[in-house]
């Protein structure tokens, strides 16, 4: 099969030096805005910096894991495949493809938490003394446990439902195109090979014919239903501010960075 014309895409030399480049940017910006907030002795930044911290780290988890496991998405009639460029990642014999895979989705999308955290905190402190809340007189270690909770109960959410409904079976390996093989060189079918799939419509065993995978549609739902709630809380906590405070938080979102930096000098 005659490789596609965006083949360089994926490919060495590009794929390896874009990852390089883009996670070492993101590592070494990540790394300064820590600095920054740990050397910074402003009262302005206040509890705030605690959030920031955690965008920072969960950045530098999420471009390093992806550095390291180097993933490749690839959608066929049979299903939406997830896989590492480079394997098999055998430790002691076994093969980590697909729990190196769970780790980097944990990872991903764990972004979408925080940064729903980073708006219902913009939205407690824009509407404080405003509205009323069972929650206005929470301490800081309630929330922090709220978070923590939350943030566990999301993550192994996220890592069960894929673990449960998309990774390999001994019918998923069978069903792998080969077209995969084709264009990557990579033989999903080999059992030291890992990886995720997403494939709600799979031919019967016994008739041929394309039906539903209820285990699949079920994982599909349980994920789009999670990444769906952090959506809501980002929506609807930015919906109760007016459009004059959103710029005005975003100013001083800006402004805040400028000030740590000026700070730190």
């Amino acid at each position: 099969m005659t490789s596609p014309i965006y083949s360089w895409f994926y490919e060495d030399p590009f794929h390896s030096a874009f990852l390089a480049v883009t996670a070492s940017l993101s590592v070494a910006s990540n790394s300064l805005l820590l600095y920054i907030i740990a050397t910074t002795t402003s009262a302005s930044i206040g509890p705030y910096r605690w959030l920031l911290a955690v965008f920072a780290i969960c950045d530098i988890m999420t471009s390093a894991g992806h550095a390291a496991f180097q993933p490749n998405m690839h959608m066929t009639t049979s299903g939406f495949y997830f896989f590492p460029r480079h394997g098999e990642m055998m430790i002691g014999g076994c093969s980590f493809d697909t729990i190196f895979a769970l780790v980097f989705i944990a990872t991903y999308y764990q972004t979408f938490l925080v940064l729903a955290y980073h708006y219902v905190y913009r939205y407690k402190t824009v509407t404080s003394g405003i509205t009323r809340s069972f929650t206005d007189y929470w301490s800081r270690t309630q929330w922090t446990s709220i978070a923590v909770v939350i943030y566990v109960l999301y993550i192994a959410g996220f890592v069960g439902t894929c673990a449960i409904a998309f990774t390999p079976a001994n019918e998923t390996r069978a069903l792998v195109p080969q077209e995969i093989h084709d264009i990557y060189g990579i033989d999903l079918r080999d059992p030291n090979r890992g990886f995720t799939v997403i494939a709600v419509r799979r031919p019967d065993p016994v008739t041929g014919a394309m039906v539903w995978h209820a285990p699949s549609v079920v994982g599909l739902l349980l994920l789009l239903g999670m990444f769906g709630g952090t959506a809501t809380v980002i929506i609807s906590s930015d919906n109760h501010l007016t459009v004059k405070t959103r710029k005005m938080q975003m100013d001083l979102f800006k402004a805040l960075l400028i000030q740590s930096m000026a700070n730190e000098d």
